[in-house]
Formats: C-alpha cells, structure tokens, sequence
C-alpha cells in the first residue's frame, strides 16, 4: 500500500472512530441530563463498555472496510458501505456486551441513539473528507507539486486522470509536439515518412490542457524544469519521443526530481489485460512489472488464517465423537481403513493430502475407469448418479456431509481454508487449460461460493470455475462468514447433497 491510499485509510478510520465516539457522547449527554433515561451505572462498567465499543470498531473497520480507494467509490457505493460496517459493529458490540455481561446492554438509549448518530455523522465524515481530498488538499502545502511532459493527445486523456488524485498539485505541463509562435504554443502533428519522423505545423493553439496552463516545448523544456519548484515530474510519451527520454530523465535526476515515465510496452498489455492490478519493482538489477489477476489485502489474510486455525482446532475436536460413532457401521459395513487419505491439487499447484472418512469400497479408484462414461459432469470432474461405488454407510455420511470432518485436521495443517474452492485430483488438474488454473489461486476450502449454489445441480465444471473466480475476485472475510453460514443451511437441508 503506497503513502497516499494508508494516508487515505488512516482518515478514514480517524474520522469513523470520531463519529463513533460523537454519537455516544451525544447519546449519553441528552439521556443523561436532558432527558433523564440512562441509569447510574458503575464505572467499572462503563470503562468496560468504550473498551468493548472500541474492540468492535477496530475489528469491523479492518475486516470488513471496503478494498475500493476512498476516492473511486461512489455515493451509493459509500452509504451501503457505511451502513453495513455501522450495522457490523453494533452487532459486535451486542455479542460482546451479552458475553461479558455489562449491564449497559439494558440501556436501549444509548444503544439506538448511538447507533443512528453513528450512522449519520459516519456518512457525513466520509463525505466530506473527500470534498477536502478533492477540492482543497491539492492546493495545500501537503501536495506534491507536479510537472508533466508528454503531447496533446495524450495530454487530454492522462492530465484529467491524474488531477483525480489528491496528492497532486499539478503545476505546468510541457507539450513535446508543439511550437512557440509568437508567444503562443500552437500544435505540431509528428508523422512518419519513410522511416523518418516529420514535423508538420499546425494552426491549433494550445493554452492550457484541462486548465493546467502549458509552459514549454522540447526546445525550452529543461530551461523550465531548471527554474520551476517541482518535487516530481510524470513523462507520458508515445515511442515517436524513446531516443529522447533516457537524457532527460538523467538530467532530472541529477536535480534530485522524482521521475515518472510510462512503460510503452505495458500500455498495450495493459489495455488488452482483463486485469489491472499492476505494480513494478527492480529484481535482479532488472525492473520488473507484477500482475496479479486479484490483491488481497495482508491485513484480512492473516485474519482469515487465524479464523481458519481457530474453525479447525474446534472442528477437529467436535468431530472425534461424531466420527467415533460413525465408524463403527462404516466399518461393519465395508471393512478397511477408516479415513481415506487422497493426493490433492492445492494453492497453485501444490500437491497435498486430503482426509476424508471413506465413504466408499476399497477398490473405488480401480472402478473409476470403467464408470468415467456415466461422468454426468462437462468437464475435468467426475460425478454420477448412484454411484455403486459408495458404500450404505457412505451415502448416509455424504448427505450430511460427515464425511467432510477430517478436512478440518487439513485446515489446521494450513493446506486447506474452511471457506475456497474444491481441490481437484491430480488426474483431473492434468486436465486442466490455462484459465482453470486460477481457481487454485487461493487455497482451496471445506466449503466454498460452488458449494452453496447448488452442488450437484451444477452439472458444467466451466460453471464451476466462474463461480470460483468469482470468490477469488470478490473475497473478503465477510463473505468467508456469509458462505459458513449458507453451508449451515445447506448442511441442514441436504440441499445438493449426494
């Protein structure tokens, strides 16, 4: 995360924390000695409750924030976001307060007041700190004043885009395609004519792009740069304009001016790329560019581990006893070993063991072959109807989903996560295209996005893909919760179960 968009994090929380403490503040001023509707409770309670309250705001404000830039986010956009995160917190703050019981949860007042003055001075903080990102930040001392070289028709189509970004004080831009008449900079179309690039004058004079007022040319470039107060410089050029750029950008910095330069052959890539997550780096005395289909932020990683390593501690003990008990008509039924061990396809292709308590014969995977043609699954999976494969026990133990229990000792091992995608076989990642890879991009789960839409419904592993990139596109901790909850109802309901 660079210094603008943690900056941009950090007032938010600032200004949520303060709205948070305004409206309770408030909540207890008026019941208190206006209308007197707040009992007395004892201190140690009330420090008790702003520990709690404070708790909850800092869990829900890093678990469950918006991954878009403050900035990008529109009206609507910012309202339900606000609402849900208020709704989160008091939520918390309910549990915790039921769980240590303090005796401020009787107090109906504060807790509606609170919230609904939370609700309000939040949205009403976040609104406004993006006025002042917009409209005064950029003219403030705190702004890093910027010059720009680059030509017309790039100049029109970058500059706006660049002025969205508060920490910019653009000050001047240079048009490397014009010329200097009479005072004026008028317009210079750079052709190609036989491998030789032409000048052709134009009558288009050229004052200002998007208010920001134009300086200089080629010809008097670094005579600006020399005498102008700048901290960076941005050179959006076409490849008309490479020959010229390694000089300049020495020379700028020489004068201690941070550089900025576009990566021409980036921007095609780019353009044509369904993702935009980029970010370069120098390895290896070699700068390199790094894509990545879908960023997760560190932060809500760690969160998710830690909710897995707790979900697979309690979840590998509750399953001893359930597991106990089935075993003994499993293995009645079909004696041999209990849990089925099987290599799987992980994280990216990692090769790992997955546990499950065997709900078929011992000699299923021999049987497999010859049943590959009653596969009513399109694609690299393998699904029937009445499998003969599975054992009486084993139907019993699927359609509840108690065959699924030892996975939590892999999700105490690290190689799975309670809530991913399903970990294929190898045979069936074997064969994979290219496209079908992504769905490992993140460890696979338990339970996941495919798992809750239907199961065995879906009968399209293309489909089965979609609904997995969706997950990884769109995951946050909050929809980890959401699918854990739906699994509960699928569990429950036998819903796509076999």
């Amino acid at each position: 995360m660079d210094n603008r968009k943690r900056m941009q994090k950090q007032l938010e929380f600032l200004v949520d924390l303060l709205a948070l403490a305004l409206s309770n503040l408030a909540g207890y001023v008026f019941f208190t000695l206006v209308i007197n509707r707040i009992s007395d409770y004892s201190n140690n309670s009330w420090r008790e409750y702003i520990i709690i309250v404070l708790l909850s705001y800092i869990i829900i404000f890093f678990c469950f924030s918006s991954p878009i830039n403050l900035l990008k986010r529109s009206r609507s956009m910012e309202f339900s976001s606000t609402i849900r995160n208020c709704s989160l917190t008091y939520a918390l703050l309910s549990v915790l307060l039921l769980l240590t019981k303090n005796e401020i949860i009787q107090s109906r007042y504060l807790f509606i007041s609170g919230f609904a003055g939370y609700c309000v001075l939040s949205c009403a903080g976040r609104f406004i700190i993006k006025k002042i990102m917009i409209n005064i930040l950029p003219k403030s001392r705190f702004a890093t004043i910027t010059g720009i070289i680059t030509t017309v028709d790039i100049g029109r189509e970058f500059i706006p885009k660049l002025k969205s970004d508060w920490s910019k004080n653009i000050k001047a831009v240079a048009l490397v395609d014009t010329v200097l008449e009479n005072g004026v900079y008028k317009s210079c179309k750079v052709q190609n004519n036989n491998g030789k690039n032409i000048s052709i004058d134009t009558d288009e004079i050229i004052s200002n792009i998007d208010d920001v007022p134009v300086v200089a040319n080629l010809d008097n470039l670094m005579g600006w740069i020399r005498t102008a107060s700048l901290d960076e410089v941005y050179i959006n050029l076409s490849d008309e304009y490479l020959n010229i750029l390694p000089d300049y950008i020495e020379e700028l910095e020489d004068m201690g001016i941070v550089v900025n330069v576009n990566i021409l052959s980036l921007e095609k890539i780019l353009k044509e790329s369904k993702f935009d997550n980029l970010s370069c780096n120098v390895k290896a005395d070699v700068p390199m560019a790094v894509f990545s289909p879908a960023v997760h932020s560190p932060t809500q990683m760690i969160i998710k581990r830690a909710i897995d390593f707790i979900g697979g501690l309690v979840g590998s003990i509750i399953s001893i006893p359930i597991i106990l008990i089935t075993a003994v008509p499993l293995l009645i039924e079909s004696p041999g070993p209990l849990i089925f061990k099987q290599p799987r396809v992980g994280k990216n292709g990692r090769i790992f063991y997955i546990y499950k308590l065997r709900s078929m014969y011992i000699d299923a995977e021999e049987r497999k072959k010859a049943l590959m043609e009653q596969n009513k699954i399109n694609g690299c999976m393998f699904k029937m109807d009445n499998d003969p494969r599975i054992t009486k026990v084993g139907k019993f133990i699927r359609k509840t989903s108690i065959d699924e229990l030892p996975q939590f000792w892999n999700v105490l091992k690290g190689d799975m996560s309670l809530v991913g995608t399903r970990p294929p076989t190898i045979d069936e990642f074997e064969q994979y295209e290219s496209h079908h890879k992504r769905r490992l991009s993140l460890r696979p789960g338990i339970t996941g996005l495919w798992q809750v839409s239907g199961r065995s419904d879906i009968q399209d592993f293309e489909e089965v893909v979609k609904l997995d990139c969706k997950y990884i596109d769109n995951w946050s901790v909050l929809l980890d919760i959401e699918i854990l909850f739906k699994t509960v109802g699928v569990v429950l309901t036998h819903k796509g179960a076999e």
